[in-house]
């Protein structure tokens, strides 16, 4: 089985088909056992999901993400890849994963040989924006992969590195300010998921303080939040700009944005306002998974397997059906 595995700062994204693509909270909780248990588990260590409830519930626990200002975490990275697998359902033979792009040899040399050594395959590291490069059959390009908390860039010529960058301003930066501004209005702090659904899925958060029910909602932090957004891009945005002075015009023809934080409000139409002059700005179609896909079909081509597109593979489904009607009636 060969999966592509994007392990980001927050979530952390899995495919094996190249299609569908397992989502789940990149924390690690190492902590006591319960005092009570009612599934009867004993475990200490809680993974995604879980780890994001234990965390918020469970106290003398070790709270641990995979990646913590660029830098990676060896133990909880191979902890989640191997919660990942197993997802999946299955073993696998190849790990094509992205790590940021300033990473040290040395580390990329340490995850890779770990990665090796705890899942028992091959392992390709890539830097973190190529997969969403490949993923959108862009060989030559410009990708600017924001995330939770790094913004990663990188260009490539023809699938070669050229440069690239790991700046450590991610929309952290984004949600922390405006927790301090929520906390000083509202008087109650959130956390970064509850963030995003406030700011995504425009649903309101809360907490019960002093026997009241104190709720937030969009609204309330709209014009906060659009002043934290422009100063947040034009940061980003100049960092880019002096990485892609003297670059031939056919090199930075597309940019590419990608990743969770170019979902979020404003951001998108923020790049393309300040890129005008410069490129085209494009998005995938699901900037979260875009890298985890590209990975797995980058490791596919590598293996010499083909890649199916997407009518492609609507076509093999349909014959498939043909095929199965035609063995019924004959029955």
């Amino acid at each position: 089985m060969i999966i592509g595995l994007d392990v980001g700062t927050n979530l952390t994204k899995a495919t094996n088909d190249g299609s569908n693509v397992v989502v789940f909270p990149s924390l690690v909780v190492y902590g006591e056992e319960k005092d009570w248990s009612l599934k009867g588990e004993t475990k200490k260590v809680y993974i995604g999901e879980e780890a994001m409830i234990v965390s918020q519930t469970m106290e003398n626990v070790e709270v641990l993400r995979p990646l913590h200002e660029g830098r990676i975490m060896h133990q909880s990275y191979i902890e989640i890849a191997r919660y990942a697998v197993e997802k999946l359902g299955g073993k696998a033979e190849v790990i094509a994963t992205g790590l940021p792009v300033k990473s040290s040899k040395k580390e990329r040399e340490e995850v890779s040989n770990s990665l090796r050594k705890a899942l028992n395959c091959d392992v390709i590291l890539l830097p973190q924006p190529v997969g969403s490069l490949i993923h959108m059959g862009k060989k030559t390009g410009v990708c600017v992969d924001i995330g939770f908390g790094t913004t990663d860039v990188v260009v490539l010529f023809d699938m070669e590195y050229l440069k690239g960058d790991t700046m450590l301003v991610g929309i952290d930066d984004i949600y922390g300010s405006l927790e301090l501004f929520i906390r000083n209005e509202f008087g109650i702090s959130i956390t970064p998921e509850e963030m995003a659904k406030l700011l995504l899925e425009e649903k309101e958060v809360g907490r019960i303080r002093g026997g009241k029910r104190i709720v937030v909602r969009k609204e309330d932090v709209m014009q906060s939040y659009e002043e934290i957004v422009r100063g947040w891009v034009d940061r980003v945005a100049s960092r880019v700009k002096m990485l892609l002075e003297g670059l031939s015009t056919s090199i930075v023809e597309n940019l590419v944005l990608t990743g969770g934080g170019s979902l979020l409000p404003m951001v998108y139409d923020e790049f393309q306002r300040e890129f005008e002059e410069i490129a085209n700005v494009v998005r995938p179609d699901d900037p979260i998974t875009a890298n985890a896909k590209g990975f797995y079909k980058l490791a596919k081509m590598l293996k010499g397997e083909k890649i199916e597109s997407k009518e492609e593979k609507t076509s093999s489904e349909k014959k498939e059906e043909s095929s199965e009607e035609k063995k019924g009636k004959k029955k």
